[in-house]
Formats: C-alpha cells, structure tokens, sequence
C-alpha cells in the first residue's frame, strides 16, 4: 500500500505541489527560527518578573567553577566537583543578586557618568605609571570578552549595590540604652535548684524481651543497611617515593655543590682604599713616582687616610680617606681588582697600578675570610634535593602518561602500567564506613570510586589528586549494593537503641514528677532523696558562660522568665541523655565590677573568644538565615559599647537580605530534569 502510495505521489505533479504547500505554510507563517532552534527555551529562574538567562546561568557556573578552582591552586578536586551543586550555587547567587538589583532600582540607588568615569579611572588595572591608560583600558576589556558599554553598565550597577549595603551596614549603632541593656543580659546570673537523672545509670537496669527485640528491628528493619562497598584496583604516583628510589653519586652531589657553591658558602670579601691620581695630571712616570713617595710616607707613620684627602684625584672617595668599602667582583676595571687580590695583609699596600683612570695606590683594609657550610655539612640535603627535583621531572612525565593511557584505554589499567612501569594495587572492600587509611578513604577517592562514570559504565577514572605531587587512577573491580543485615548482625545495636528509647521516656517522666514536686515547694534534696538515678543541685549560680551543664541547656536557663511568686520550672535533655528538672529560683544583674567573682565562684569559663568579624565584600552574599539576637553583639561580662558597630551593620544587612529573598516572587523552572531544591 505503502509502494502505490508513493508512486502516486511520484506521478503526479498535482499532489506533489499540494504537499509542499502545506509544508510550507507554517513556515511562511512564523519564521524557520523556532525549528532550527528547537523553540524557546526556558529561563532558569525568574525573580520579581525578571527572568535569569540560561546564558546568565552558563556564565555564573564558569565563574563558580574559576573562584573553586583558585582555592585549590588551579584545579578541583574530584570530591568537589559536582556540577548540579554547583550549577545550583551559581543559580543562588544570581537570584539573590536579582533581588538586590529589584531594592536598587526601587530605592533609585544610582551614580553620575562624572563619579563613574573618575572611579573607573582610578582602578590600578587600567593604569600604567600610575596614569589611566585607554590602551590598558580597551585591552583589559578585550580579554574579558567585555564590550565598553557592558562593562560600565556593569560598573555602574555593582556600585549602586555598594552605595545600598553600605547605607545599611555602614550606618548601624548602638544607642546607650541598648548598649545598657545588653550589658546587663550579658552580665545576667540565675541561681537554680535542679535534679538530675543520671541515663547511663538508667540505662543498665533496663530489661528488653526478645519478641520485642524482633518487632522493633521488623519496623525499623529499612534503617539497618550495609552500605554500597566495592573493590577497586589502582595505580599510585607519588613524587616523593619515586624520589626514594633514585640513586645521587657522591660526584654528582659533590659537582652540585660546586655549581651552587654560593648558595652555601659566602665568598672571602675584601675592603680597600685607594689614593688615585687621574689621567691627564702630569706625566704617567710622575704620577708613579708621586705615589711610591706618599706609600714611603705611610710607611714612615703618616695615615694612609689622611694623605689620601689630601692628593687623591678620587673626589668620591677622598673625603672618606680614599675608602672604597668592599670590592664586589666586576666593580672595578680588572687591573685594580688583581691588585687588591694580590695583597695578603691587611694594612699592606699596592705597587703604583695604572688603569684607564690614572694611577692607583691600593691599601688593603680588611679580608672577611670565606664562611659557610661545607660539603659534608649539606651532602645529605643536596642529595635529597637532587632526588626531588628528578622525582619532580619523572612524575610530571608519569602523571601525563598516566593520564593519557587511562583514557585511551578505558577498560583496563594494565596498559598504563605497563608503559610507566607502576604497580596496579588492589584494595579491600571500601565502603563510607570503612577505613582504609588516609588515601583510600579520602573523600575524594570515594566520591570517584562511586561516581556513575566508573561504576555504571566501568570506565577507568580520571587522575584524582590526593595532595601535592600524590595522585592515582582508579577503576572498580567488584561492587556490592546497600543491601539489609539480618537480626543477628544488629541485634546489640537493636538492644542498645530499644534501651535508649525506655531509658528517655523512662527519665522524662522522672523529671516531669519532679517538677509537680517543685511545684509543691519540695527541695532538690528531698527530691532526689532515695532515688539511685537522681543527683540534687540546690542554689547553683548559672552564668552564661557556665559549662556545667553545656551550651544548649545554659541557652534553655537563660530562656526561663524571672521567676514571680512561684519558680520558673523547664526539663532540661543534656548531651549526654542526662535529664535535667529545673527550678529557677532568682535572676541578679551584678554590678560590672562584681562579674568576675562571680564567674570565679560558679565554677565556668572565664576566656572570651574575640568575634569572627566576616565582613559582606559583595552585595550577592548568600544571606545568613540565623536572625540577629542580643549575643551577636558579644554581651560578655557586660562589655558592650555605644556608637556606631559595624558587626551588627553586617548583620542588619543579612537580615535584611533575607527579608527581601522572602517577600521577592522567586520562581526556579527545571530545565535539566532535576529541579533544584530552593524550596520557592
């Protein structure tokens, strides 16, 4: 049917002619662009209406890509480079800035083409000698890929966001009343009386049945899996045992420490003086005779110093009796510095030496012997210096070898072994929670052994760098998936995890009885009184800064409200599943010289950490979620001061920030198939 169709079509002009006009209409209709393009595409993201391009996107990931790899000396390491993560970071950023760029544009933050044209001028990147180049300009914007008007657009918009940050984070301050305030919490001492229920105590009591040990582990059976594990073979470079193995003869460490022989020792030097009489001055045998008269003078007792200012030609040097201070080879014309050579005392004086200047009377001040380390002093260092610099030039050959024939031959690793001459190793079964050592189990080998490329498509992994002048190549020989264990695998954990569960709720109801008893008046004392599992603490002085009973459970103290006519009670879980029943019995603001001796007395840590100060560089920050509380300011021991604060401008600033990112109509469109999770 198929063949009578087609040769109808062939047949007839008729219908030919019809089919290429209706093909044709939807070109003539809307261009062959959509086709040739594939359509529209999507915009990644779009914030307040503004839409972020894919090529926005593209260019954001190239710069997050360049900014990791500066931090790790020109190249990422494998367990870092993840490109959804990173595509999703530069996404981030882009977005945030969106949302500044929309408040800009709304307060009308902007610059004058004057202000814009002097800021640029004075950006060292486009001066030579300290003055703005045009040249420099253009040839700057050229390697950028910038055109002039994109590049100040860009200027223009980066400095208004500027102008906007710092008209936050530059204007905030601390009136005397908050600074009071905050000296005040910060000085803030509670006394409480509490009861504590010891969980390890608890815990050894607690009897589990085995049908019970069943059930649990039967519901959270999905909870107790063996990790994805594989077997890898791999081929190591490292620089340092490749130098191990090269052989440095005593001849050839020896001929190094010639070479380099300044590198370890320090020349014999010499300091001389002179009385010169110039060229031109009368006749050369004169001159000659001149000086062999002052040289009898000197060794008649005259100062050489003294003669010199008075005859010598050498205005430089008269002065200073004809001193010339040390003599460094090839400052002066070769006749005068084989005459200075030639002098063995110091204090002995030349024969009249003629050179280009005139005649000279040379006297050898002082010889500073030569000094240093000798050869034997060094040989072990240059040997070793000689094997690294070889190993160096091996593992660069090597490595590229390495490279190359694990790429070519992707199956297999025998190829590059047989061609560098390196050992394939085998490992164990590596897995996240084994440990095979530092290399091994590094997160970048791990990341590589477990990457799609070489366990899915069993391919030979690129060079994965473990630190300097130490890599491998890997490929993965055997590989299990997470699969479950069985009960009697994980029948201590199960055991130990079903006593826990008793033990907390076994204490919370033990703390919460003890507050009803609080409630009532009773004292800690009588409380725990009889209870193997309780510990009393009556009238403990709490400050901020105690450890007593950790952080979090100092934060929940200082949460409690003043206690009024009846205590102010809470139940307290400790790090360490300990359950703390509190009652809060008073809360004092001690004078600020009072503070230590109270910080003594109650047993805490008295050493205050300087703040981390991290100031904002640029106005695409991702934005700090935590809100600004009272202890951002540092309200330690009540030290707080009025006026202007840059820290808490920082931190208003990210607040802000994040006040803006939660009101902003932010929309994240997936275009790859994995929609990042912002959460929008």
């Amino acid at each position: 049917m198929l063949l009578d169709l087609r040769e109808k079509i062939r047949s007839s002009k008729p219908i030919k002619y019809g089919i290429i006009t209706v093909i044709s209409i939807p070109f003539v209709l809307v261009g062959i662009g959509p086709y040739l393009s594939g359509g529209s595409a999507t915009a990644p993201a779009e914030v307040n209406g503004t839409e972020i391009s894919q090529q926005q996107l593209e260019s954001a990931y190239r710069q997050q890509r360049a900014q990791l790899a500066r931090m790790f000396g020109g190249q990422i390491p494998a367990g870092f480079e993840n490109e959804q993560i990173l595509r999703e970071q530069a996404l981030e950023q882009l977005v945030t800035q969106n949302v500044i760029e929309s408040e800009v544009a709304k307060q009308k933050f902007a610059i004058g083409d004057e202000t814009l044209a002097r800021a640029i001028r004075s950006l060292e990147v486009f001066q030579v000698n300290g003055q703005f180049s045009s040249e420099a300009y253009q040839q700057q914007l050229r390697g950028s890929n910038q055109s002039v008007p994109e590049f100040e657009q860009g200027y223009r918009d980066n400095t208004a966001m500027i102008q906007f940050q710092a008209g936050i984070s530059e204007t905030a301050f601390v009136l005397p009343q908050e600074a009071e305030r905050l000296a005040n919490l910060g000085r803030q001492i509670r006394t409480i009386d509490a009861v504590r229920f010891n969980f390890e105590e608890a815990k050894s009591v607690i009897e589990v049945a085995d049908e019970e040990v069943v059930a649990y582990f039967e519901e959270q059976s999905g909870n107790y899996l063996f990790p994805e594990r594989a077997k890898i073979e791999y081929i190591e470079l490292e620089s340092s045992v490749v130098a191990s193995e090269i052989e440095i003869s005593d001849a050839q460490a020896q001929s190094y420490y010639d070479d380099n022989r300044a590198r370890y020792m320090t020349p014999e030097r010499r300091e001389a003086s002179h009385i010169l009489l110039e060229s031109g001055n009368g006749s050369e045998d004169d001159q000659i005779e001149q000086l062999n008269q002052i040289k009898e003078r000197v060794l008649a007792g005259e100062l050489f110093g003294d003669l010199a200012k008075e005859f010598s030609d050498d205005i430089g040097s008269a002065n200073s009796g004809g001193s010339l201070g040390f003599i460094t080879p090839g400052a002066m014309v070769p006749e005068f510095e084989d005459a200075v050579s030639a002098l063995t005392e110091e204090g002995e004086m030349s024969e009249p030496v003629i050179s280009d200047f005139g005649v000279h009377l040379i006297m050898l001040d002082r010889i500073t012997a030569e000094s240093g380390q000798a050869f034997e002093e060094v040989k072990s260092d240059i040997v070793e210096t000689m094997q690294q610099d070889e190993a160096d030039r091996e593992f660069f050959d090597l490595r590229d070898q390495l490279a190359e024939l694990a790429f070519d031959n992707p199956s297999s690793l025998e190829p590059a072994a047989d061609a560098t001459g390196l050992e394939i190793k085998t490992s164990d079964w590596l897995s996240s929670e084994s440990d095979a050592g530092p290399v091994l189990s590094s997160p970048a080998v791990m990341s590589v052994a477990f990457s799609p490329d070489v366990l899915e498509d069993e391919n030979n992994s690129d060079i994965i760098t473990i630190e300097n002048r130490h890599i491998l190549v890997l490929r993965v020989v055997e590989y299990e998936e997470q699969r479950p264990q069985t009960l009697e695998e994980v029948r201590e954990e199960v055991v130990d995890a079903l006593k826990s569960e008793r033990t907390a709720e076994q204490l919370k109801e033990l703390a919460t009885a003890a507050l009803e008893k609080f409630k009532l008046g009773e004292a800690s004392t009588a409380i725990a009184d009889g209870s193997e599992l309780a510990e009393a603490l009556e009238s403990e002085v709490i400050t901020r800064r105690s450890t007593v009973f950790g952080t979090s459970a100092i934060a929940r103290i200082f949460a409690l409200p003043r206690p009024d006519a009846e205590p102010s009670l809470a139940t307290v879980t400790l790090a360490n599943g300990d359950e703390l029943a509190v009652s809060l019995k008073s809360v004092e603001i001690p004078a600020a010289d009072a503070v230590a001796e109270v910080v003594a007395e109650a047993s805490v840590e008295t050493s205050v950490e300087t703040p981390i100060e991290t100031p904002i560089e640029t106005p695409i920050e991702t934005p700090i979620e935590t809100p600004v509380e009272a202890a951002s300011l540092s309200p330690v021991a009540g030290v707080v001061e009025a006026g202007a604060n840059p820290r808490l401008g920082a931190a208003e600033f990210q607040a802000f920030l994040a006040s803006l990112r939660t009101k902003a109509d932010v929309k994240i469109n997936d275009t790859s198939g994995n929609a990042p999770g912002y959460g929008y």
